[in-house]
């Protein structure tokens, strides 16, 4: 095994690592949309959690922000994601907090003993392909790469981000890889010198559970050719 296939197996071990943990995506086991109101949380609760007490406490949503009223304890204010980390309310297996997509406030509920994480049989991948690590160029603001003589672009879904990350879609999405695209993730050097290495082009959380939001592709990020390396899934 040479450098090249040595880093890629240490990422993809990392890569399985953080799927599989306790708060992966294969806990993932609830998206509820809160509107202004209080929302009851336990097994026997509007949210329902069927590991917990008949009433955990009471989740309050009132213009745009939301707070926790535990049973047990003091109120608090929750933070969503919007701004970085958000508030994370621990039970048992059990782990609540607030995303915000698109100006709404929802809830997402992970279960450190979801049958997703419990059933996991693993990801199918592609072989790797050394051809498949791509030099780029970044400007601020687009990656300008060339594949068998042409030129292409992708947008990353934020500029300012770093790592930044590309949705991406190619003429495998549907067929051997998810249709909704996948994600590649890259940073840019100081001289705006980047590395596209689609080996690491990954299925998005909307692949492992019912309950993710996932961005699809721009159109600049259609490319017009099949990347056959990177995760593969049914391509549904």
């Amino acid at each position: 095994m040479n450098s090249l296939e040595q880093d890629h197996a240490a990422w993809r071990a990392r890569r399985l690592a953080a799927l599989t943990a306790e708060d992966g995506w294969l806990t993932v086991i609830g998206l509820e949309w809160l509107e202004d109101g209080d929302y009851s949380v336990g097994s026997a609760g509007a949210i329902q959690l069927e590991a917990a007490p008949p009433l955990l406490g009471v989740l309050r949503a009132i213009g745009g922000t939301v707070e926790w009223r535990p049973v047990d304890g003091p109120a608090q204010r929750l933070a969503s994601d919007a701004d970085g980390a958000p508030t994370v309310v621990h039970h048992g297996r059990y782990r609540l907090f607030v995303i915000e997509r698109d100006g709404r406030l929802a809830l997402r509920i992970k279960d450190a003993e979801a049958p997703a994480r419990r059933d996991f049989k693993g990801i199918e991948y592609f072989p790797f392909d050394p051809a498949w690590i791509l030099a780029a160029r970044w400007d601020g603001a687009l990656a300008h790469f060339d594949y068998q003589g042409q030129a292409h672009t992708l947008r990353p879904q934020r500029a300012g981000e770093r790592p930044l990350q590309f949705v991406i879609g190619d003429r495998s999405s549907g067929r051997e890889t998810y249709g909704g695209g996948r994600f590649l993730f890259a940073t840019p050097e100081a001289d705006g010198a980047l590395t596209l290495d689609f080996n690491r082009a990954i299925n998005p959380p909307c692949v492992f559970t019912l309950y993710a939001t996932c961005p699809l592709p721009a159109a600049e990020n259609r490319l017009p050719f099949a990347v056959t390396a990177g995760e593969r899934s049914d391509g549904h």
